[in-house]
């Protein structure tokens, strides 16, 4: 009553008015003891924000974080069925600034093979500090020179890149036609052990090793690597998945 409020007790409830606008404001039922208990919900202000679709940021996400330069060309060349216009803007994504952090890029070699499979770049990439949800803490990659075309092989350990490199040769040249005749990797002993060595002298496989603790003369593997890497590591950062992914 001493803030301006007029309350009428009549038929087991208590009926509460605002006196300088005559507006209801609750209705209180009397309980079995005599009383009437008023329980007033405080009201929490909320704001909500609204998105705006985005058809390029959207198949920026689909496509594992790809540029707009990238999305632009699948577009150009008709590509992809149903890729509508790429805009290019400004808008930052969280997920490529967490997972495409990097140094500067290594000098590009200038030499290029002329056919498929004269020239194939492999390398691995672990152990990673998380395992796949099959277990696996390595990947084998390999690489076309020519095309560009990659293929990759999940490992438990190391010492299956052979096993792993006779399966890849049987598919590639099967598939293709051609013969594999160069590889190119580094000196990690999965490629250096005589089954391997032995095998590619057999089948006059030209065996190309780079220099020791000198990545850069793998550059392709390497890149691609990292490429790989970045995808999965940006796709987890966009949608804030756990690491156990």
């Amino acid at each position: 009553m001493k803030r301006g409020y007029k309350l009428i007790f009549d038929d087991d409830k208590c009926e509460i008015f605002d006196k300088k606008s005559g507006e209801h404001i609750v209705t209180v039922l009397q309980t079995l003891n005599n009383l009437f208990p008023l329980n007033m919900k405080s009201f929490q202000p909320a704001a909500f924000s609204s998105k705006s679709t985005d058809d390029s940021y959207l198949w920026h996400l689909r496509y594992g974080h790809l540029n707009n330069k990238g999305l632009q060309l699948l577009k150009q060349k008709n590509m992809v069925v149903g890729l509508p216009e790429i805009k290019t803007d400004n808008a930052v994504c969280e997920g490529c600034i967490y997972g495409k952090m990097h140094c500067l890029p290594f000098p590009k070699t200038t030499w290029r093979s002329q056919a498929p499979l004269e020239l194939v770049h492999s390398d691995i990439c672990g152990p990673t500090r998380t395992p796949s949800l099959g277990n696996k803490r390595y990947f084998l990659l390999f690489v076309d020179d020519y095309t560009r075309m990659i293929w990759i092989y999940f490992l438990d350990k190391k010492s299956e890149a052979f096993t792993k490199f006779l399966h890849f040769k049987a598919l590639v040249e099967n598939q293709s036609g051609c013969k594999l005749k160069t590889l190119r990797t580094d000196r990690g002993g999965e490629f250096i052990n005589k089954s391997f060595l032995n095998y590619c002298k057999e089948q006059g496989i030209s065996k190309q090793l780079t220099i020791r603790h000198t990545p850069q003369q793998n550059g392709v593997a390497e890149r691609k690597n990292r490429t790989i890497v970045e995808m999965a590591r940006s796709m987890l950062k966009g949608k804030e998945l756990p690491n156990s992914f």
